[in-house]
């Protein structure tokens, strides 16, 4: 039986510990051979992903894992040095809790330990030659290798869990999955076809730009328009914003929803604006028409980042729609105000992306192209789900993950 330990620290409040989550998941599916534990420093996070998990546990059993506050290191030490890890999945370059580093280089490992840092996903060409590359240790009982999430087939791919898979598979599924928790006027919505469906889910912004593209598009659109709005961060600045700009639209705030149920609702929308990782991965393996809102980064490499992906995607669209889609990502991604010469502007210079040089602008710029986005994606639609076909058939993270701790030698 495998002996794989799983390390999250939260950065994002549900990207990381979401992926973590589903690729567990994933992984009891396809295997009844694996021991499972997970140590994670926000198990609030972790509880929104299912209610199962008790936040105030410093040890507990879930779905045949056993879950572990990483903050305890007494129950975690006590733990882990009578039970040593075998595979330890270090998510997202996490640093090590101070009390596993003790047992693996303070000569308390007895056995020996493979650590596999399983990467933030990105579609820069780097993760090719990242993936499965081996690394140096303090100690030569323990050995390191990279695993790489990724768009292409010298990655790893992306975690295809049987949940997910219904839900892109059969309407049908994902809409009375989305349904469970929904009250009955957002259920009647979800299941009427009279409806546009919007989902948002970003970081904290101003949408002033937003709702006057949702305006624009709905008083020519032949259906009404409904936005589904996330819990949290981006739904108080977007209400703000259809009560300064006034919307002619209606909209309503989702209740918590767990991860499956989640999946099922950006799998019934007609356009998704979503952000973190395991959104964004779920978004690009939908087939639905979506904009990426990225965690933002010093000197703006969000940019670099969104960029890669944008050309991972571009041989699936038309040249113009394609333009206007670039654009209105890399305006929906800057951060403001931006003044001519800064390192902002240069970095996006190297990637020969024309710059707006104040917020004024940028804003009737992106309300322009979001509406146009809107327009487009009923069309639009078969270019999103070329790409998602594309992207599946690099087949599941967590499967090639599995083959690859089967290869290795201690």
């Amino acid at each position: 039986m495998l002996n794989v330990t799983v390390l999250c620290s939260v950065i994002d409040n549900y990207g990381d510990i979401g992926f973590v989550y589903r690729l567990c998941r994933r992984l009891g599916e396809i295997s009844n051979d694996i021991k499972l534990r997970i140590v994670c420093d926000n198990l609030n996070s972790f509880a929104f992903m299912n209610s199962g998990i008790k936040p105030g546990l410093s040890e507990q059993e879930f779905n045949s894992w056993k879950i572990f506050d990483w903050n305890d290191a007494e129950v975690c030490t006590k733990e882990f040095t009578e039970r040593e890890p075998q595979f330890i999945l270090q998510c997202f370059q996490c640093k090590l809790p101070e009390w596993l580093e003790s047992i693996l280089y303070d000569g308390k490992l007895k056995g020996s330990a493979y650590i596999i840092n399983v990467e933030y996903l990105t579609a820069e060409e780097w993760a090719d030659g990242f993936h499965k590359l081996r690394s140096g240790t303090r100690s030569v009982q323990v050995k390191k290798s990279f695993f790489m999430p990724g768009f292409t087939k010298k990655t790893g791919g992306l975690v295809l869990d049987g949940n997910f898979k219904k839900c892109i598979g059969y309407k049908k599924h994902a809409l009375e999955k989305a349904s469970e928790r929904l009250n009955q006027v957002q259920k009647e919505i979800l299941h009427s076809d009279d409806y546009f469906k919007i989902l948002v889910f970003s970081y904290p912004r101003n949408f002033n730009f937003l709702v006057e593209a949702i305006n624009s598009f709905g008083d020519f659109s032949e259906k009404k328009v409904h936005v589904f709005l996330a819990k949290g961060i981006s739904s108080a600045p977007f209400v703000k914003s259809c009560q300064e700009v006034g919307d002619t639209f209606e909209y309503s705030e989702l209740p918590a929803l767990e991860q499956e149920q989640w999946d099922a609702l950006i799998c019934s929308m007609d356009f998704n604006f979503i952000r973190g990782e395991d959104s964004f991965s779920r978004a690009s393996l939908s087939g639905i028409p979506f904009v990426w809102h990225v965690y933002v980064q010093d000197e703006e490499f969000q940019l670099v980042k969104l960029n890669a992906f944008l050309e991972r995607m571009k041989p699936f669209f038309s040249a113009d729609v394609f333009e206007d889609y670039k654009r209105f990502c890399f305006l929906y991604n800057r951060t403001f105000p931006v003044e001519p010469g800064d390192e902002a502007c240069q970095a996006i210079a190297t990637l020969k992306e024309p710059l707006p040089l104040n917020e004024g602008s940028a804003e009737e710029e992106m309300s322009s192209l979001a509406a146009k986005l809107l327009f487009a994606a009923e069309k639009e639609k078969k270019s999103f789900e070329k790409a998602s076909a594309d992207f599946l058939g690099n087949g599941d993270l967590a499967e090639n993950l599995l083959e690859f701790l089967n290869s290795l030698e201690f």
